[in-house]
């Protein structure tokens, strides 16, 4: 987990640099939110801790840097990519392509993006149970719950 340290520094460092208000405590509770829940289910489903950490910790990087959603999982991955120096070729695929796919909650793609839309609807619904989630991922949530 050092590494998963590591980057959180940056991480923080970033969001006080970067970010102002309410936006920055929301990108603090969610972010740290969804990071904590990969961290519980990846043990669940047998999934490497520290690679889920990042991954949530970094899915919604620059929706707060940028401060747009728009494409923010392709371009949160595209950001990331220089700060996973200590991370092997196969990690950083892994960790890029979860982030990069996040968004497509309708799509189903390898475990590790799977937890992370998981792990992010279950922050949202966390957050306000009562949200109005589409069919897809009311059905994604109520799989999560049951687990």
């Amino acid at each position: 987990m050092k590494r998963y340290e590591s980057l959180k520094e940056i991480f923080f460092q970033d969001i006080e640099k970067n970010v102002y208000g309410l936006y920055k405590q929301k990108a603090y509770f969610h972010s740290l939110q969804v990071a904590t829940l990969c961290q519980v289910y990846a043990r669940k489903r047998d999934l490497n801790i520290e690679i889920a950490s990042v991954i949530g910790l970094f899915h919604d990087y620059s929706l707060y840097i940028n401060h747009s959603s728009f494409q923010h999982g392709e371009r949160s991955s595209n950001m990331i990519e220089k700060y996973l120096v200590d991370f092997s070729d196969v990690e950083k695929q892994i960790i890029m392509q979860a982030i990069r796919h996040h968004s497509e909650k309708e799509v189903i793609h390898d475990c590790y993006s799977e937890l992370i839309k998981d792990m992010d609807l279950l922050a949202k619904y966390n957050d306000d149970s009562q949200t109005v989630f589409k069919n897809h991922e009311q059905r994604r949530i109520e799989k999560i719950l049951s687990e």
